[in-house]
């Protein structure tokens, strides 16, 4: 059976609470990993915008377990409800990250760039239509190794997460890539990873469905 990781991304401090609770349904461990939101509101419209603490909680799971964590944070800790959270399933196995038999309708872009960029990538990804994104930051982040297939973090880099719908995918990397000029040398990496199922975002609460 192909296994999955789980994200959920929330408020500094809801982490541990949220992995505690996996643990009683059948989760082994998790990471924790802090970072910063910058997705916008009309509810923070007016107001000032300061870098918002995130924790991103990463737990290995099969297919199953990573739909009943969905639930589980739907509600017990309503991410279902708008400025909750977020939560997305990515698949992976083994050998890496799983490829879909079928297309996705979500992916996650992740962007790695020089520490101090992160603030253009996310200016350039919302001209092309993307909501925001959570930004980690490369020392001392605590990614294990395994979950990116090897892919070395240098210190000083900015990591950029960014959820997309499939159809605006191709356009926020395209955006991203040309704003920044990644194709140069040094200039950072882009790639692009299928979503399976997600929890708390925009445009489902705007269809209500999860």
């Amino acid at each position: 059976m192909t296994d999955a990781i789980f994200f959920t991304i929330v408020e500094r401090g809801k982490a541990n609470r949220i992995l505690e609770q996996a643990q009683k349904i059948g989760a082994q461990s998790g990471t924790i990993i802090l970072g910063h939101g910058t997705s916008r509101s009309r509810f923070r419209a007016t107001r000032h915008l300061g870098q918002r603490t995130k924790e991103i909680l990463m737990i290995s799971a099969e297919e199953q377990l990573a739909s009943q964590l969905h639930e589980m944070v739907a509600s017990t800790f309503a991410l279902n409800k708008r400025h909750r959270g977020i939560a997305f399933t990515i698949p992976f196995s083994e050998g890496g990250w799983s490829e879909l038999a079928t297309p996705a309708a979500w992916n996650l872009i992740i962007t790695i760039v020089d520490r101090g960029q992160s603030e253009a990538c996310i200016k350039s990804a919302r001209s092309a239509g993307a909501k925001g994104g959570t930004v980690i930051s490369g020392r001392g982040a605590g990614i294990p190794a395994h979950y990116y297939a090897d892919l070395a973090i240098e210190p000083q880099k900015e990591i950029i997460l960014i959820l997309t719908p499939a159809q605006t995918t191709d356009e926020v990397k395209r955006r991203i890539i040309a704003d920044l000029d990644l194709q140069r040398t040094g200039g950072g990496m882009l790639f692009v990873l299928s979503v399976t199922e997600t929890t708390g975002l925009v445009e489902e609460s705007k269809r209500g469905v999860r």
